[in-house]
């Protein structure tokens, strides 16, 4: 993704699209995958009957879920009409079995009935609601009360010296998400932090920090 204009990439990371917007999906996939097995150790997912993912990209790890509990209702929305056709097409089984379904739809104005979802999990996308108020508003309505929402994200210490974060993107530090997420309606009750080291394309090390939050709907 080095040879992608930084304002391009920042469209794209948003909201995918065309032939740009698959290939910054699959990089994704590889750059979200220790937010993932985060996430997924952080919360109790055989607690649970109805899970919610915002902003799933092109979907991989949509399946995910039923490793911890095959009998998870799952879905998924995200305002990508491409990003949704490729879910569906690689997860058709399970849609097809009716354990998945995909809505292409904004955040802020989900096709999901009020108190209807035990967790909701958004990887990296906190960044891109501007503002951030009617999106975890609506989430509020979505949860069941006592339900739960994880946000997986990388601080503005880590990201805000790449050119890409410098257009769509709304950064935080932890303190500012979690005063965000009380003003909204949500308590935090836990958050953890991974720090690691990835190779960038020229062959140094990045030093990167994964955070992960859950929130109750209070």
């Amino acid at each position: 993704m080095e040879d992608i204009d930084p304002s391009e990439l920042s469209r794209q990371l948003k909201k995918p699209s065309g032939e740009v917007g698959h290939e910054v999906a699959q990089n994704l996939n590889e750059s979200n995958q220790k937010l993932y097995e985060m996430a997924w150790e952080m919360v109790d997912l055989q607690s649970v009957q109805d899970v919610l993912e915002i902003g799933f990209g092109n979907g991989k790890y949509l399946s995910g879920y039923f490793d911890f509990n095959p009998q998870l209702n799952v879905t998924g929305v995200d305002f990508s009409e491409e990003m949704c056709e490729e879910a569906r097409a690689f997860h058709s089984g399970l849609v097809e079995e009716r354990k998945l379904a995909i809505h292409c739809a904004d955040s802020a104005s989900m096709p999901v009935a009020d108190g209807s979802v035990g967790l909701i999990v958004g990887i990296n996308i906190v960044y891109f609601w501007d503002p951030p108020g009617p999106h975890l508003q609506e989430i509020h309505r979505v949860l069941e009360p006592g339900g739960k929402l994880l946000l997986g994200y990388r601080p503005r210490r880590v990201v805000e010296h790449l050119e890409f974060t410098k257009q769509n993107f709304i950064l935080y530090e932890p303190g500012e998400l979690e005063m965000l997420l009380l003003e909204q309606g949500f308590r935090v009750t836990e958050d953890e932090e991974n720090r690691y080291l990835k190779q960038a394309p020229d062959g140094s090390d990045i030093d990167i920090t994964d955070i992960c939050v859950v929130a109750e709907r209070t």
